[in-house]
């Protein structure tokens, strides 16, 4: 059986330096546990459109990779995953200003695809920007995030 995986030490391997985007996103990773992740971005005028909201691909991305810690807490391991379908319903256009907040949950999961579902949020504010469901394939043939290989300190 494998040990629960400590959200911080899974952030970090997930987030590390090899992943410029993401630390260009100021993504936060704000909970994981129990096959549930959540995690924030700050506004960012560089990433905004041209009303001064945030890009909707930014919200995309911050969902696309809340799926991803949600799995890995699913298996309690940061195997190798990979994007099989994810779909993006926009319910109102993202606020002026506003970073983003993500919630999703693995809810379920078989040997080779995890099941996803969740929401976007304005940091801030309860109603949803937008939902997430998706596949994503088990043990790609990526490298494992909690290699030997890949440092985490």
């Amino acid at each position: 059986m494998k040990s629960e995986l400590d959200h911080a030490v899974m952030a970090k391997a997930f987030f590390g330096s090899q992943h410029p985007l993401f630390n260009t996103f100021g993504i936060d990773v704000v909970a994981v546990a129990d096959a549930k992740a959540e995690m924030t971005m700050p506004f960012s005028e560089t990433l905004a459109d041209g009303r001064g909201a945030l890009h909707r691909g930014t919200l995309v991305t911050l969902l696309d990779t809340t799926c991803g810690l949600a799995i890995f807490s699913a298996l309690r391991s940061l195997r190798p995953i990979a994007t099989i379908d994810l779909r993006v319903d926009y319910l109102r256009v993202i606020p002026s200003g506003s970073g983003l907040r993500a919630v999703v949950e693995c809810i379920d999961w078989t040997d080779s695809v995890a099941f996803i579902s969740g929401r976007g949020y304005a940091l801030d504010d309860e109603t949803p920007l937008a939902t997430v469901t998706g596949s994503f394939a088990i043990d790609t043939l990526g490298p494992a995030f909690d290699s030997k290989e890949m440092s985490t300190s």
